[in-house]
């Protein structure tokens, strides 16, 4: 599904600096309400228009697809253009977007959606269950991600406004699995469509969101008009502007001249906009594991003991605190669970920092490693420079190789390469803990690249059972058997940090949640 892809996503592509560049001004009047315009700025050609600009650090136009969208970008963009059914919030609360109901049955073996009244795409079009169901049928036929096992979900349409998921087996984790992440698209516009393996922004955007694509330059900005039919009411704010800025320091002085409204700013970048009465911050969980991998393919890792050494000579609050400056921005955690995950144990092997049995369990093997990591991004290169020296210590020489992250995600999306040994990561997951059997389940996508037949069958009597308790305990298992594979070692859970102009209010109503970092774009407003 969908959802697994937004977290292979995280799995990945740790926060980066979001940041902004300054526009030069024209010299002539043209050119400066242009970049006004950009910016979010009225000009005095259109002082009734309010503008929310969000600066961001990737071109979230730039491969665009509701189905296939797994970077921060492109899902933010699917975001603020469609709608989901329904979301599931970090607590266990449903959000109904789309749908006014989502029920199992008793044997936990089908689902009953109903849809709203009166539901609309932006053309004006009625949205009804044929939308729902041809969505998620394309979902499958796409990329198979709504199964159960190696057993597809199906979907019917009962009526115009109900539509039935039937199961091939009982599985906790299907109400999150076929919830928020999934896009319904438009069947009127793309029931024809021969590829989904395109840009959308090529063709007609029709969809369901808060806000409709209105304009995109590549490498500078996306704006957006309010949806006149949003399901939960017209947006507060007529015009969304995600612009694409790289650099850190030019993203101060936006920010401090007004040009934009909000952007993610790392811990040790924040001090501008601390005591200014022009900001406001807001630091908020998203349920973020940062980590880091030792490569299961590198021929220096083979042996167990020796992968214990290297975990015992990591210190991961040192290697926190250098990321993240202040320990306000981290929660420690010794799990792939985020810490605040109600299936979170840390009865787990922690691998507590022990320079003398680091050196007693490496001293026969590879006195070198390889690390790579993101180069451009800052935290990435402390924690790098961090393990670096705690390795020395013990010994163990570490070769830094930071790359750039298109590079990094194609690495360590391939578990053959063997040039590097160990990887600096982070992700984002469901709350489910089922979601995170694509990063160690070898029957899953694998994406650490685990191979463990005793993980693997305990994840699905996991998702295959119903009680709280029965599970906790399942999942309690799962995760000590992860952490004595000394193949991970979860650093913690990290917050991450907004900052906003203080005209901009409404931001407790649109919650700030992972990924997309408000939950309802149309609750944002201008005071």
């Amino acid at each position: 599904m969908k959802k697994n892809l937004l977290k292979a996503l995280s799995l990945f592509a740790v926060i980066s600096v979001l940041a902004a560049a300054c526009s030069s001004s024209g010299t002539d009047s043209a050119s400066t309400a242009k970049n006004k315009e950009a910016s979010g700025e009225k000009s005095s050609a259109d002082n009734s228009e309010s503008v929310f600009t969000y600066i961001v650090s990737g071109d979230t136009g730039n491969s665009f697809n509701p189905l296939t969208a797994d970077d921060r970008w492109g899902l933010m963009l699917a975001h603020a253009t469609y709608s989901p059914a329904y979301h599931i919030y970090s607590d266990g609360s449903y959000d109904y977007i789309l749908a006014e109901s989502m029920e199992p049955s008793e044997d936990g073996l089908s689902y009953t959606m109903k849809l709203k009244d009166n539901l609309k795409w932006s053309d004006g079009e009625a949205l009804t269950a044929d939308d729902v169901v041809f969505t998620y049928q394309k979902i499958n036929e796409n990329n198979k991600n709504l199964y159960v096992g190696d057993e597809p979900i199906t979907v019917e349409k009962q009526d115009d406004k109900t539509v039935v998921f039937k199961l091939p087996s009982v599985s906790a984790s299907a109400a999150e699995m076929l919830s928020d992440e999934v896009s319904i698209l438009p069947k009127h516009i793309f029931e024809n469509k021969a590829s989904f393996d395109v840009n959308m922004l090529e063709e007609k955007l029709v969809g369901s969101g808060p806000y409709i694509f209105d304009e995109y330059k590549a490498g500078e900005y996306i704006k957006f008009k309010k949806n006149p039919y949003y399901v939960k009411g017209e947006a507060a704010i007529d015009t969304l502007i995600y612009r694409n800025i790289e650099q850190s320091d030019t993203a101060t002085l936006a920010m401090q001249a007004g040009e934009a409204d909000a952007l993610v700013v790392p811990p040790d970048l924040l001090d501008p906009y601390k005591d200014n009465e022009a900001f406001e911050i807001h630091n908020y969980s998203e349920g973020r594991v940062p980590y880091i991998r030792l490569n299961s393919a590198s021929e220096k890792l083979q042996d167990k003991s020796y992968r214990e050494g290297v975990l015992y000579a990591l210190d991961r609050d040192e290697i926190l605190l250098a990321a993240y400056t202040d320990k306000e921005f981290y929660e420690l955690g010794y799990s792939f669970l985020p810490f605040d995950n109600k299936y979170y144990t840390d009865d787990v092997e922690k691998w507590e920092h022990n320079v003398d049995k680091a050196k007693e369990l490496t001293a026969g093997g590879a006195k070198t490693l390889k690390l790579c990591y993101i180069s451009e991004d800052s935290m990435h290169e402390k924690m790098a420079l961090t393990i670096q020296s705690e390795l020395k210590e013990a010994g163990i020489q570490v070769e830094l190789a930071g790359v750039n992250t298109p590079a990094y995600m194609k690495i360590t999306n391939d578990n053959t390469i063997t040039e590097y040994d160990m990887y600096i990561g982070g992700y984002v997951m469901g709350s489910d803990p089922d979601t995170f059997a694509m990063l160690f389940s070898s029957k899953k996508d694998n994406r650490l690249n685990f191979h463990n037949e005793e993980i693997d069958k305990l994840f699905e009597e996991g998702n295959a059972t119903l009680d709280e308790a029965k599970r906790k305990e399942i999942y309690n298992k799962v995760q000590r058997l992860v952490s004595e594979e000394a193949l991970y070692y979860p650093l913690g859970t990290n917050l991450r940090s907004l900052v906003t102009s203080k005209r901009v209010g409404g931001i407790d109503e649109a919650k700030l949640v992972p990924i997309y970092t408000f939950g309802d774009l149309s609750k944002l407003k201008l005071k």
